[in-house]
């Protein structure tokens, strides 16, 4: 029995979905991970409503939860926000953030510089959700925030699934947009981070295709 300690039951069963423990399609049992996080099985179904409003759960009517598939639909879906929401994200951060918003930034990139010293590679894709998060932490929008916490994740999550590496040249993208954010310019901050969601977004960059399902549109083909 494992009971939860420094984070939560919702970080707990999304990073099981994030790392593959909960394949896409899979069903989630309530008994197995009350038994496992030391809970009852209410805040396990608590929990579970979140991850569904997140876009990680599927919640039926009748039957057990299952982790959302992921399809092409999806990634396209998680993609388009992304290019639409990060860069005013980041203009705004370079318009309102605090000391304290800096010095976790440069915190987070002083470990991403690590792994990569350390060649430590699969690191960097939990590295670059928490870099994200961290610029929307700092942008003085709740509601954005918020809206850019739950892309992140879902991105980190695509990444995973589709064995994409973050890249060391994407990670470089990143000292220069906390440069920006720093320096309060925000037109280059807001132009960065466009360019660089636009390259963490193309598909070029996968290192092996994607494993996804087939989108609605390409299912009724079949």
């Amino acid at each position: 029995m494992s009971a939860i300690r420094g984070r939560t039951l919702v970080e707990a069963i999304r990073e099981m979905v994030i790392a593959g423990e909960l394949a896409p399609g899979s069903r989630v049992t309530e008994p197995l991970l009350a038994k496992r996080f030391g809970v009852s099985r209410v805040p396990v179904r608590e929990a579970l409503r979140v991850l569904a409003a997140e876009g990680f759960i599927d919640l039926r009517p009748y039957g057990s939860p299952t982790v959302q598939v992921l399809t092409d639909d999806v990634v396209r879906e998680v993609n388009d926000a992304r290019n639409l929401l990060e860069p005013n994200v980041a203009r705004e951060a370079a318009l309102h953030r605090r000391d304290a918003d800096l010095v976790t930034i440069r915190s987070i990139l002083t470990e991403g510089d690590e792994a990569i010293a350390e060649r430590e590679l699969h690191r960097l894709n939990r590295m670059n959700s928490r870099f994200h998060n961290a610029v929307a932490s700092a942008c003085g929008n709740s509601v954005l925030g918020a809206f850019v916490h739950v892309l992140s994740n879902r991105s980190e999550w695509i990444n995973v699934a589709t064995i994409a590496q973050t890249s060391e040249l994407l990670w470089a993208d990143h000292r220069e947009i906390y440069a920006a954010i720093a320096r309060g310019d925000a037109p280059l901050a807001e132009a960065l981070m466009a360019a660089h969601v636009r390259r963490a977004t193309s598909v070029d960059l996968r290192t092996e295709p994607a494993v996804l399902a087939p989108s609605a549109e390409e299912s009724t083909q079949m």
